[in-house]
């Protein structure tokens, strides 16, 4: 079988983690293009991975034709990116946020109707919270009743980055980081968010929130907490689950690990993993969708379900700002 040809548009940090991910699986595929308005950045990549330079990303695909394209670039540009690759028929890989708001997502879904598209929700490969799924499905931790999830740090580039450029971001931390704990939260409990409440706020001198939390509520019932900042000193990325039979915790400080506890235990049980990292798992997943033509796990269906908490989060929180 012919190698997949894949490009990647956006060769800033997270387009390199996608490059990256693509070059554990160069026995299936194949990255024949990187695409940057900054032409050294797709260069420096290029360097590192192969693949052609190229300074717009509509003429790497008129020019190369890949079977797949990674969309890496800031969301403002994620929905023209997007139609030109369903012009072409090509696969889309895109990063998160889906776009700026849901209308814009639901043009990209709408775009790539009938076609492949897989948003890039990392978490969903990551392989301990794929085991807390495993747990929760299996009863081991009984009727689910809460969620927390924390995921925080100070973001030194603050203010000299687009991640705080509001009409290029969408917004700040919430849509930025949230949409991860948002489909988290969805993912462990198999259910959609009926009820959401938001407070966000802003310390440093940036135009949108720095800091942002998350009250939901599933349609079953179960409680979600879901928070996030850029500016508390201390990191710290961690899920906590709870259920009427025992809790479970995903430390990502641990790595492939996950423990847990049940009511009748005295110690915690450690499971530890030997698998690839999530992305390389997510990238795999998407090459597996183009050789099957299967349906992907985080479809278009799912972008437009977080976009909706998203929208909701900001209304309640009376700002993007």
């Amino acid at each position: 079988m012919a190698k997949i040809r894949v490009a990647v548009i956006g060769a800033g940090g997270i387009g390199g983690t996608h490059l990256r991910a693509y070059a554990a699986h160069a026995e299936r595929c194949e990255i024949v293009g990187i695409a940057d308005l900054l032409e050294s950045a797709a260069r420096e990549k290029a360097a590192t991975y192969g693949g052609a330079v190229f300074s717009d990303g509509e003429a790497m695909l008129d020019a190369l034709n890949p079977d797949a394209v990674s969309i890496c670039t800031p969301p403002k540009y994620h929905l023209t990116a997007v139609r030109a690759a369903a012009a072409r028929d090509i696969a889309v890989l895109c990063e998160k946020p889906p776009a700026r708001t849901l209308a814009e997502t639901q043009a990209i879904v709408d775009a790539m109707r009938g076609k492949l598209l897989q948003f890039a929700f990392c978490h969903r490969f990551h392989t301990p919270l794929r085991a807390a799924q495993d747990l929760i499905q299996g009863g081991k931790l009984g009727e689910l009743v809460q969620i927390e999830n924390r995921f925080a740090f100070r973001f030194s580039r603050a203010g000299k980055s687009w991640f705080t450029e509001a009409d290029i971001a969408g917004g700040g931390i919430l849509i930025d980081t949230l949409v991860h704990s948002i489909d988290i939260f969805r993912a462990l409990t198999g259910d959609e968010i009926e009820r959401t409440r938001a407070a966000v706020s802003t310390s440093l001198p940036i135009e949108v929130e720095d800091s942002a939390s998350l009250l939901v509520q599933s349609e079953s019932g179960v409680i979600g907490s879901l928070n996030c900042s850029w500016v508390t000193p201390v990191a710290e990325a961690i899920v906590r689950i709870h259920g009427a039979e025992g809790q479970a915790v995903i430390d990502y400080d641990a790595d492939a690990e996950l423990r847990y506890r049940l009511a009748e235990d005295e110690d915690w049980t450690v499971q530890r993993f030997d698998a690839p990292d999530r992305f390389v798992a997510q990238a795999d997943h998407f090459l597996r969708c183009i050789e099957s033509g299967g349906d992907p796990l985080v479809s278009g269906a799912d972008g437009l379900a977080v976009m909706r908490v998203i929208e909701s989060a900001y209304e309640s929180a009376g700002s993007r700002s």
